[in-house]
Formats: C-alpha cells, sequence, structure tokens
C-alpha cells in the first residue's frame, strides 16, 4: 500500500507512462492518442480499446496496480501534466500553454479573497492544457460551474481528459477565443500566449481583454497572466480608455524574475465596476521557495483586501 503523497504521484505516472508504452507495441499511434486511449481505459476501469489477448493482459496488469489506491485529485493532475510534458517533447512541440502549478494557486487565493460567494462561474477561454484552471478549481473551496475554451483540438481533448480523471465538469469550447460568446460570469482567468506584434494590428493581448470583459457580470473579475512589457503597446491609451469605461484594474503582481527568465509576467487583476484608479495593490513577488518574503507579500495583499472589503462579491455571506 502506497502511503506517500508523492508515491500516489510516481504510481499514477508511472502505470500511465507504462500502459501507453503497451498500448503503443500494439497500435503505433502518436503519443497524446495512446494517452486518450490509457485515459478511456481508467476511467472504464477495463481495457476499452480492441487489443488482443497478451495485451490486453498486460495492460490489466497495470492497471491492477492503481487498484484500491486512494489518488487525491492533485496526485492525478499532477501526474497527467508531467505526462503531457513527456508528449510535448517526444512530439517535438513547444509546451508553452503549460502553466506553472505555483501561480494556479495563487490566483486560487487571490480568487478567494474577491469572491466570497460559496458559488462562482469561472472560464479560461485560453486554456491549453487546462492546467491552470484545474489547479485553480483544485485549491478553491467552492462551488463552481466551469469553462474552457481553446482553438486547438487537442488541447481541448487534454483539458477534458484531465476533467474527467478528476471529475470535475468543464464546459468545452473549440473555437478561437475572440468569437467565444458568454455572459454574466463571475471570473476569467488566463495565461496569454506571447503575441506577435503585427503592424497596423490590435495587439491580441488588448483585443481578447476587451473582449472577455463583456462577459463578466458587474463586479466580475478578470485575472491574466501577461507579459511584463503589456502596457507597452498601448500608445494612444485607447486600449485603457476602452478597458476603464466599466472596468478598474485593482491589482498588479510583478512574477519573480527566476520564473520566467526570458520574458518577465506579470498577473493583473480587472474588475468590472468604476473604482477610485488608486485603489490598486501593487506587489512585487519574491520566490516561491522564499516563504519569509512570500508571506510577508501576502499579508500586503491580505491589508488590501481588508481596507477595500466593498471590491469583493458578497452576495452568499
Amino acid at each position: 500500500m502506497q502511503d506517500i503523497k508523492t508515491d500516489h504521484l510516481e504510481l499514477f505516472y508511472d502505470c500511465v507512462d507504462e500502459s501507453n508504452n503497451i498500448l503503443y507495441e500494439a497500435f503505433h499511434k502518436s503519443y497524446f492518442e495512446l494517452i486518450e486511449m490509457t485515459v478511456e481505459n481508467i476511467l472504464s476501469a477495463d481495457v476499452v480499446c480492441d487489443c488482443d489477448e497478451e495485451t490486453t493482459h498486460k495492460l490489466n496488469l497495470v492497471y491492477d496496480k492503481m487498484a484500491n489506491i486512494d489518488f487525491t485529485v492533485e496526485d492525478v493532475r499532477k501526474a497527467m501534466q508531467a505526462i503531457f510534458l513527456k508528449g510535448f517533447k517526444e512530439m517535438r512541440i513547444a509546451n508553452g500553454n503549460t502553466t506553472p502549478d505555483t501561480l494556479g494557486i495563487f490566483i486560487a487565493y487571490l480568487i478567494s479573497k474577491l469572491h466570497l460567494d460559496k458559488t462562482i462561474s469561472i472560464l479560461d477561454p485560453l486554456c491549453g492544457t487546462g492546467n491552470l484552471l484545474h489547479t485553480i478549481l483544485n485549491h478553491l473551496d467552492k462551488d463552481c460551474k466551469a469553462f474552457a475554451c481553446d482553438n486547438n483540438e487537442w488541447m481541448i481533448k487534454i483539458t477534458k481528459m484531465v476533467s474527467d480523471l478528476l471529475s470535475i465538469d468543464v464546459e468545452l469550447y473549440l473555437q478561437d477565443t475572440l468569437t467565444l460568446s458568454a455572459k454574466n460570469l463571475d471570473c476569467i482567468v488566463f495565461d496569454m500566449p506571447n503575441a506577435i506584434i503585427e503592424e497596423d494590428k490590435t495587439y491580441f493581448p488588448y483585443q481578447a481583454i476587451l473582449h472577455y470583459k463583456n462577459m463578466l457580470n458587474a463586479g466580475g473579475t478578470m485575472i491574466g497572466i501577461l507579459n511584463q512589457d503589456f502596457f507597452n503597446y498601448d500608445k494612444n491609451q485607447d486600449f485603457k480608455k476602452q478597458l476603464l469605461e466599466d472596468c478598474s484594474i485593482i491589482g498588479l503582481v510583478e512574477l519573480p524574475d527566476s520564473m520566467f527568465v526570458a520574458k518577465p509576467k506579470i498577473i493583473v487583476v480587472i474588475q468590472k465596476c468604476i473604482l477610485d484608479k488608486k485603489n490598486c495593490f501593487m506587489v512585487k513577488l519574491p520566490s516561491f521557495t522564499d516563504v519569509k518574503e512570500f508571506n510577508q507579500s501576502l499579508l500586503e495583499i491580505e491589508a488590501w483586501f481588508e481596507k477595500n472589503k466593498n471590491n469583493r462579491s458578497e452576495e452568499n455571506k
């Protein structure tokens, strides 16, 4: 019996990886197709792919190792992210769509401070592998109605696989994020991909944020991970003017230099309401491993929330 969390995580990873290898010998499919077959077998608690007797026997021996093990949602999520990273490497695909776990946990903390209601709706309109959304949902003590969108078929399939394994109900949309239509959302979260700046064209992150703000209800929030130079492309202040027509920027968090060496990042927190423009918390986070300094940064954020209680959704206090 496994009784250490890291052992659980490693066991789940090893079994999925071993299953993929066995299926490859039988079917010679791409790595992500093999993962999809493995996940279908695990969810069905049976070998549902059309295998010969020997392959079925080998697979059952692997899945038997997982029987009666109480895997946590974080065991499963982390193991699957490691599997996907291996898949990206083997298929020579850039893994820029995977958001670090620490950022998901931190954003979950911000959501818990901004939304006191027990039930909220939350959307990731640029979900990639779904790691940001799943991390947030795993660390929120709330009933969440979750939505996710991506224009890549395999990213949506990956998000669905993990959602099913975690028993999380996520409504998925395979489409361009700028065509996505939703209303009355409490919270939108995203990790903005690096955008190519095209001459005489609107900077994509500005387009996206102005599109997303129309999906929020009054008092709703948008929390985005963006390049540190995000505001530098608003030469005529057109983006800022349009955003501040019905929204306020209430938080700017500069992320640790060690986390993104090539392209430093920030977290921007936007709320759909008009507030005093000075009413914004600004924090530079130290390394997440520097517990003392990191806790000091959290105290600064806590103090801001205590001082600005009216910024929070309190419908169901």
